[in-house]
């Protein structure tokens, strides 16, 4: 399990990027078994680069990013942060993540000084099962790769970007139970916990949530299709993702990700998803588009997963 054999701190110093001057950073990439840069590694940080050239009373209350070119995941990333303007409530950022000179993500963030003012919510729409009544999905993986159904637990966990439990415990509450895709409602979800020493500095739990926000939510738009990564050959990728943060966050208390995809049309499928807490305040929300071409089905597996 190489590409998972990675600890807690190894994460944050990866998503912790280098100052190299004033509004210049530079990180270096973790495979998690992908043939490119996970999009929520670069997502995150490029916030985290922005982050760091605003008042620290300053925190971010959105980003808007683009996806303009797959990242090669054995080379640094140079980040280029932009800073437009500061006002007196509010900062902004404009960050360009590039390799080889090239632009190949960039995103606008906003922050906010910490205000009062009208607060409501809508509740998690739907029944949901507690951590605590869930096993973790590298468990389930284990025994999916024990299963007889031809693929391995190495090649599930990086499909679905399954880590050690000792660096973010995720359960998921919505698993499949057959490699032959059928038709869903648009909705899952999982919960998530970061484990290892987080400590309380905010930038690095917006930074870890900004992170996990690209987990699962472009295959969100598949579940009302008999399609899925495991069983056809698709053309997949993040094309756009903007983040809300509504809250305080802290990422080493247990988070259920709720995900729901209103369309998908012109082989693009429209994603929201909505981050909350044990005790169901709605702390961050997110949305994103992605590009998803079927171009084939692969050979059939075998049926059913067991256990």
């Amino acid at each position: 399990m190489k590409d998972f054999a990675f600890t807690s701190a190894d994460l944050i110093d990866c998503l912790h990027v280098e100052q190299l001057d004033t509004c210049l950073f530079w990180g270096n990439s973790l495979t998690f078994g992908l043939p490119r840069v996970f999009g929520g590694q670069v997502a995150a940080q490029a916030l985290n680069a922005a982050y760091r050239t605003v008042d620290p009373s300053r925190k971010p209350h959105s980003l808007h990013s683009y996806f303009l070119r797959p990242g090669d995941n054995q080379r640094p990333i140079i980040f280029d942060v932009d800073p437009i303007r500061d006002g007196r409530s509010f900062s902004t950022r404009r960050v360009v993540a590039k390799q080889d000179g090239k632009a190949i993500f960039n995103c606008s963030i906003s922050f906010q000084i910490t205000e009062d003012g009208l607060s409501h919510q809508m509740d998690l729409p739907i029944d949901v099962v507690g951590p605590d009544e869930l096993e973790p999905d590298v468990e389930w993986a284990k025994s999916l790769g024990q299963s007889g159904s031809g693929l391995t637990e190495e090649k599930y966990r990086a499909m679905m970007l399954l880590f050690n439990t000792d660096v973010v415990d995720m359960r998921s509450t919505h698993r499949m139970t057959s490699l032959e895709p059928k038709v869903e409602e648009p909705h899952h979800g999982f919960w998530f916990k970061f484990n290892g020493d987080i400590g309380d500095d905010s930038v690095t739990h917006r930074t870890l949530l900004t992170f996990i926000s690209d987990k699962a939510l472009m295959s969100t738009g598949l579940r009302p299709h008999p399609v899925s990564f495991i069983s056809h050959k698709i053309i997949g990728a993040s094309l756009d993702h903007s983040m809300w943060f509504h809250e305080d966050i802290r990422v080493d208390d247990w988070i259920y990700y709720f995900m729901d995809s209103p369309r998908s049309a012109r082989a693009r499928d429209y994603n929201r998803g909505s981050f909350y807490t044990r005790k169901g305040k709605l702390i961050a929300s997110t949305a994103q588009e992605g590009l998803i071409r079927v171009v084939g089905k692969k050979e059939s597996n075998n049926g059913p997963i067991k256990g």
